[in-house]
């Protein structure tokens, strides 16, 4: 059965947008190549788009599908990244937030992000 919402949260994917104005050929690719978690990522790749602080905002290829009329390919995006040139990039934000040792580094960070928007 094919999928009919999606599994962020309504105020993530508010935030992810307003990040990337609408618009994901403004955003990065990320493809997960190596999953230290299989079977437990339906659909491990993302966009992500440095929010204003300069954080990464990530939505899962799975809702991105559910998004936008066209499903974002890597060579449409400002930029593509392979995991581990995103985690080279950030790795001091993601040690800092605990992430490294994570099991799905996306899953993770979607849910982490998604507490913050209710961070009162």
């Amino acid at each position: 059965m094919e999928r009919t919402h999606c599994t962020a949260d309504a105020k993530h994917i508010r935030h992810f947008l307003d990040c990337c104005e609408g618009n994901w050929h403004q955003c990065v690719y990320v493809r997960c190549v190596s999953c230290k978690a299989p079977g437990y990522c339906r659909q491990p790749d993302f966009l992500y788009h440095p929010d204003p602080e300069g954080k990464p905002c990530v939505l899962p290829m799975r809702d991105a599908r559910l998004l936008f009329a066209r499903l974002p390919e890597p060579t449409e995006c400002a930029g593509a990244l392979t995991m581990e040139q995103f985690i080279s990039l950030y790795r001091p934000y993601l040690e800092k937030e605990g992430l490294l040792e994570a099991p799905c580094l996306p899953e993770a960070l979607l849910r982490l992000q998604e507490a913050a928007c209710y961070d009162w």
